[in-house]
C-alpha cells in the first residue's frame, strides 16, 4: 500500500516544478520581445531619414541665391518676372513707397528685400506682352479678369476667383511670350542624364544655322543661342555652370552673349522638350502685416504666382502671372566635331535683346520637365 505523505509529496513538487517552467518560458518570452523592440528602436535611430522621411509631406524649397526669389520645382529651379512686376506695381501704386513688414521672420524679410530691391522691371519687357493691374476691392478683380483676357486672348490662366471687401487691396501681373525659331528643328528621342526622352534636333544646314554659339569650353560647358523668327527677344540655353546658381549664368551670359557664328556643318545639336505648370504659394509671406504708416492693419492674405512653360522644335512659350493680396484685418586635330547635345542640367533663359535682366530663368536638373 503507498504512503499518501510521499504520494502528496511527490504531486507538490511536480506542481512547483511546473510554475517555475512556466515562469521560465515567460522569461524567455519577454526576453525576446525586449531584444526585439530594443533591435527595432536602434534600426530606426540608424536609419531615421528611410524609416521617418516618408511620411513627412515637405512644402517647395524656396532658392533665394543672388538677386532672384526663385523656388525648386522637383529638382528644378524656376523663376518668372510677375511676382517682380506685381511687387512694382504695389509699391508704386497703393503703398506709394517700399513694402515693410512687421515681423522677425527671416525668410520673409529675405524675400522682401529682393523683392524691393529687383533687378527687373516692366522696362525689361515690351509694352504689348504684359498686363499690370492693382486696386481696392471686388471691382478691381473684375477688371483685372475681363482686361487681361481682352489684352491676351490665348490667355490660358483661370479667372482670379477672390472675393475682396472694398478696403481689400490686390496687385496683379501677368505676361506671356511666345517665339518660334527662325527654321523649326526635327523631333527625336534624345537622352538626358542616360533617360530616354521626346526631344528635337539639327538635321539639315538651315536647321544648324539656327544655333548661335556664345561660348564654347567643351561638349559639357558651352552657351548657346538658338535663332528666333523676332530677334527682339532672345532664348539662350547653357551647359555645364552650376544649376543652383541663377546670378552667375546671367552674369555670364550677360558678358559672352556676343554673336560668334553658328555651329559647324559637322557638329551637332539635341535638346529635350520640356513642359512646366507651376504653382507656388509664398507661404513664407503669408499672414504677415505691413509696416507702412496708414497700412499697419492690412497682412498679407494671398501671394503666389503661376508659370506654364513649353519647348520643342518649333519654338517656346512661357505664361506667368502673380497675385498679392493684402487685407485688412486685426493682427494674428582632325576636325573638332563640337556636341551641343543638352543631355545633362542646362539652363533656359529668355530676355529682351536690349535688356540684361530675364523675365524667364529655368533650371532644368532633371526629366520631370520632360515627356518620356
Amino acid at each position: 500500500m503507498a504512503d499518501p505523505q510521499k504520494a502528496n509529496d511527490k504531486c507538490f513538487n511536480e506542481i512547483i516544478s511546473d510554475n517555475k517552467n512556466k515562469k521560465m518560458k515567460k522569461a524567455q518570452i519577454a526576453g525576446i520581445v525586449l531584444i526585439a523592440v530594443m533591435v527595432v528602436v536602434i534600426y530606426a535611430m540608424l536609419d531615421y531619414n528611410r524609416v521617418i522621411k516618408p511620411i513627412i509631406v515637405k512644402a517647395p524649397v524656396v532658392l533665394n541665391q543672388g538677386s532672384y526669389t526663385g523656388s525648386d520645382y522637383k529638382g528644378n529651379y524656376v523663376y518668372g518676372a510677375a511676382m517682380n512686376l506685381a511687387w512694382n506695381e504695389l509699391n508704386e501704386s497703393i503703398i506709394q513707397e517700399k513694402i515693410k513688414l512687421n515681423t522677425n521672420d527671416k525668410a520673409a524679410l529675405e524675400i522682401t528685400k529682393k523683392l524691393n530691391n529687383a533687378v527687373f522691371t516692366k522696362n525689361d519687357l515690351d509694352e504689348k506682352s504684359y498686363y499690370v493691374k492693382s486696386g481696392f476691392g471686388q471691382k478691381t478683380v473684375d477688371v483685372i479678369n475681363r482686361e487681361s483676357k481682352e489684352k491676351f486672348p490665348s490667355k490660358s490662366f483661370a479667372d482670379l476667383n477672390v472675393n475682396l471687401r472694398d478696403i481689400d487691396i490686390i496687385s496683379y501681373a501677368y505676361f506671356l511670350k511666345e517665339v518660334e525659331y527662325e527654321t523649326q528643328f526635327k523631333e527625336k528621342d534624345v537622352l538626358f542624364n542616360g533617360e530616354t526622352v521626346k526631344g528635337f534636333y539639327a538635321e539639315k544646314r538651315t536647321q544648324k544655322e539656327n544655333v548661335i554659339v556664345l561660348y564654347y569650353e567643351n561638349d559639357d560647358k558651352f552657351i548657346i543661342k538658338l535663332r528666333l523668327k523676332d530677334n527682339n527677344d532672345e532664348l539662350i540655353l547653357a551647359k555645364g555652370f552650376d544649376i543652383n546658381d541663377p546670378d552667375n549664368i546671367i552674369n555670364v551670359i550677360n558678358e559672352k552673349n556676343k554673336y560668334i557664328n553658328s555651329i559647324e556643318e559637322s557638329d551637332i545639336f539635341e535638346a529635350p522638350n520640356l513642359h512646366l505648370d507651376y504653382h507656388r504659394d509664398y507661404e513664407e509671406m503669408i499672414g504677415k502685416f505691413l509696416a507702412n504708416s496708414g497700412f499697419q492693419d492690412y497682412y498679407i492674405a494671398q501671394m503666389f504666382e503661376n508659370i506654364k512653360f513649353d519647348m520643342d522644335y518649333k519654338g517656346a512659350r512661357v505664361e506667368n502671372e502673380a497675385a498679392i493680396i493684402p487685407k485688412w484685418g486685426a493682427k494674428s586635330g582632325p576636325v573638332e566635331i563640337r556636341k551641343f547635345i543638352l543631355n545633362k542640367p542646362y539652363w533656359v533663359v529668355m530676355k529682351r535683346s536690349d535688356s540684361r535682366n530675364p523675365y524667364f530663368v529655368l533650371g532644368v536638373n532633371n526629366t520631370e520637365l520632360m515627356k518620356k
